[in-house]
């Protein structure tokens, strides 16, 4: 069920169809990874097959000698820098003094036959001296751990505290200590890494691989070669999939480097395995929590001890810690907390950003906190979290003014109408029912943005829009149609989307941190503005009057009984030498500075949940099978509620693998051990229970007509919700996910 309301708008709070919904129902559609280039090269990558050890020499000289091989290249070949990452670039392109995780690559092979790259690959030999493997995050915090990084196993550790915890803690109530664990998720997107690059007859590098933000991914691909960005042009689209996993460098480098080096076109694309053994995946984490409530329920503190997995590499991993540390107090007035937040270094793949961005992780614990603390005080879960819920007004836990939360004591207030157990469906069936609230930034916080977007009018009969943001799946080029339609008043048929692309498109930013529609659309309508302003002098000269006697409806400006359309205009215009591409930069809202020991905390604009979750649980074997989801959602003025109910929909059914069967595992020697559908079990179209979207009416004046986010919200509050609805069927509570059989049994 989606629910949608009568609008006063032409062209938004419309459930249209996605603008490239035919092309990808028909199959027609070629993704980057579907390109074939004319005389391409084929592209492989040489990995470790040690998870941690020195290494001592690479030889490459046998492959070399293969027939038809073109490049084999080592550290020793990379013209600049060799290193990337989102936050602190420490990945090596290609490995040089040790390797830190199982399919590091060490080495690339492009070769004129895929039969002459991978016999290059098989001669290519090395020579490491293994070191101790750690595992996890309890062993790389052992004092006598091995380092990963010279530095040590902390990546980064923190500190942010308020008030006065022992004090709040001696006079309360209740006081309960847990210690609450979430896996590595992968994220196992249809479309495996991949793209083609050449170098075109203006001697510019393209790069045409599946990513979330082309012109970081220029950025960094110039640090590397060397070469001015303007040299470097990246198309991000169309992208099959990505949930963060593309946000950070996968092979937009290694496509550089060998077309940069061999004057050929190349094409990579990792195989499902590969993916599996080198892609990135989401922190695993550890969370102590120790929180106390007086005796009428209300919230006096909460110590929270985080511990997040990043991997071999830090990736995006200080800013997920980040978010982490933003949610581990919930939406709730806590007025005392101290959070001890540390990021920490393993030999297990990369971790980096996947929906919700460290949320997940704080949530499982926060809300299971919740729902433990409504049993001991023997109240409903529900009004617990009336009582303690941040207003809007307030001022929140890192002194932030609370807007626009009215949301989300609305959503709980009607989630007490679905908050019931199910009967039971059978012999050794037990039914239960779950709830959990999500609270999530839009946006980067208080980190500055400035997301430039641009639009053309064409003469033709057409508005090109232009903006870098990626949409791989999230219906963002529709939105961004509806909005810029909205604003000038035209059909989104007259509407033409130009986007991921640096040849076209400005820089908006990337796809990430639900922000996508929040900064390309605001950006969007103010260069609508400067269109309309522009086009209504050049029509107050067509009428020859005063430009405050033009008025404008419906892609036409009138003076009197007399109309001239903004097409005919743009004609106008262009035989005057002058162009018809808008274009205007958003400043994002953003409060100046971060609170003390952070680097992005508070955000100004947040979206909320609930989700209420009903189980049935199997005595017998300890399956527990998801009944029904109802998901109520605060995610501001709603500009297409088909395609937002589908991302809050895609959420909970990737919460739900996160929550039920996924889990990422490594033996004891750093070999991740499933890497492909077969080993790596997600939901499938049987799996999903019956799912009900409903959208609490508000409005956001910061966002584009209102809007706020919606991609990561549902993900959010799953794991709780499962947790606690499992709690409900069979009595036994559990402290961490996956909820396997044997964990509940």
């Amino acid at each position: 069920m989606i629910t949608e309301t009568i609008s006063k708008y032409s062209y938004i709070n419309k459930s249209i169809p996605r603008i490239d919904s035919i092309d990808k129902v028909a199959g027609s559609l070629l993704y980057l990874t579907d390109l074939k280039l004319e005389n391409a090269l084929y592209a492989y990558t040489f990995r470790s097959k040690v998870a941690h050890g020195k290494i001592n020499a690479i030889y490459t000289e046998d492959a070399e000698k293969v027939n038809g091989v073109k490049a084999v290249l080592t550290y020793k070949d990379i013209p600049a820098m060799n290193g990337y990452g989102a936050i602190v670039p420490e990945i090596p392109v290609l490995a040089y003094d040790k390797v830190r995780y199982y399919g590091e690559p060490l080495a690339l092979v492009a070769a004129e036959t895929q039969e002459a790259a991978l016999e290059a690959l098989n001669r290519i030999k090395v020579d490491i001296t293994p070191l101790p493997v750690v595992r996890s995050i309890d062993e790389a915090l052992d004092e006598n751990a091995p380092k990963i990084h010279e530095k040590g196993n902390i990546a980064r550790h923190t500190v942010v505290r308020k008030g006065d915890v022992e004090k709040a803690r001696s006079s309360a109530y209740i006081v309960l200590e847990r210690i609450y664990e979430t896996p590595m998720q992968k994220h196992m997107f249809l479309e495996p890494e991949g793209g083609v690059a050449f170098v075109d007859e203006e001697g510019v590098i393209n790069v045409l691989a599946g990513g979330q933000t082309p012109y970081r991914d220029r950025i960094q691909i110039s640090r590397v070669l060397g070469i001015p960005p303007e040299k470097i042009r990246v198309k991000n689209t169309p992208t099959g999939g990505a949930f963060g996993g593309k946000d950070d460098i996968t092979v937009q480098i290694h496509l550089a480097l060998l077309a940069y080096k061999t004057k050929r076109p190349v094409k990579l694309v990792w195989s499902r395995e590969e993916s599996g053994i080198a892609g990135f995946h989401r922190t695993a984490s550890k969370i102590k929590l120790r929180t106390s409530v007086d005796r009428n329920g209300y919230l006096l503190s909460n110590e929270a001890t985080i511990y997040l997995d990043s991997g071999a590499y830090q990736s995006f991993g200080p800013t997920i810690l980040d978010v982490s540390i933003e949610t581990i107090n919930g939406p709730y007035r806590i007025p005392n907390y101290v959070i001890d937040a540390n990021l920490v270094y393993t030999n297990n793949g990369i971790a980096s950003a996947f929906r919700g961005f460290g949320a997940p992780e704080s949530n499982f614990a926060i809300e299971s906190m919740m729902n433990e603390l409504a049993d001991e005080l023997k109240l409903d879960p529900i009004d617990l979290r009336l009582k303690n819920i941040l207003k809007t007004g307030e001022v929140g836990p890192f002194d932030n003014k609370i807007r626009h939360a009215e949301g989300l004591e609305e959503a709980l207030k009607r989630a007490k109408e679905l908050f019931y157990r199910p009967d039971p469906t059978g012999p050794f069936q037990r039914t239960g029912v779950g709830i959990a609230v999500a609270v999530k930034g839009v946006g980067f916080g208080t980190l500055p943005e400035y997301p430039t977007a641009a639009i053309e009018i064409v003469p033709e009969g057409r508005v090109n829009i232009m903006f870098s943001n990626v949409d791989y799946g999230q219906g963002i080029n529709t939105g961004n149609a509806q909005l810029v339609a909205e604003k000038l008043q035209i059909p989104v048929s007259q509407i033409n989307v130009l986007h991921s692309d640096t040849k076209f498109a400005p820089d908006t930013g990337g796809s990430s941190a639900s922000r996508s529609t929040f900064n390309a659309g605001n950006a969007l309508l103010l260069a609508c503005e400067k269109a309309l302003s522009e086009l209504k002098m050049e029509a107050a000269s067509y009428f020859m009057t005063k430009s405050d006697l033009v008025t404008y409806k419906d892609g036409y400006f009138y003076f009197k009984d007399k109309g001239v359309s903004i097409y005919e205009l743009a004609k106008r215009l262009r035989l005057k030498g002058k162009s018809t591409r808008f274009e205007a930069t958003l400043e994002v809202p953003r409060y100046a500075e971060a609170v003390e020991g952070t680097l992005e905390v508070p955000h100004m604009v947040y979206m909320y949940g609930v989700i209420i979750t009903k189980v049935v649980v199997d005595e017998l074997l300890g399956k527990i099978k998801p009944r029904e989801v109802d998901f109520i959602a605060d995610i501001g003025n709603v500009i297409n509620p088909a395609i937002a109910a589908g991302q809050i929909e895609g959420g909970i059914i990737q919460g739900l693998g996160y929550s039920l069967i996924e889990e990422l595992n490594y033996d004891k020697d750093g070999k991740p051990l499933n890497i492909n559908y077969t080993t790596y079990v997600v939901p499938v179209i049987s799996d999903s229970p019956l799912i009900n979207v409903e959208f609490i009416k508000s409005y956001e004046e910061l966002g584009p007509f209102g809007a706020k986010g919606v991609g990561e919200i549902s993900i959010i509050p799953v794991g709780a919700s499962v947790a606690d609805a499992v709690t409900d069927a069979i009595g036994k509570r559990s402290y961490k996910l996956p909820l396997l059989p044997w964990r509940i049994i």
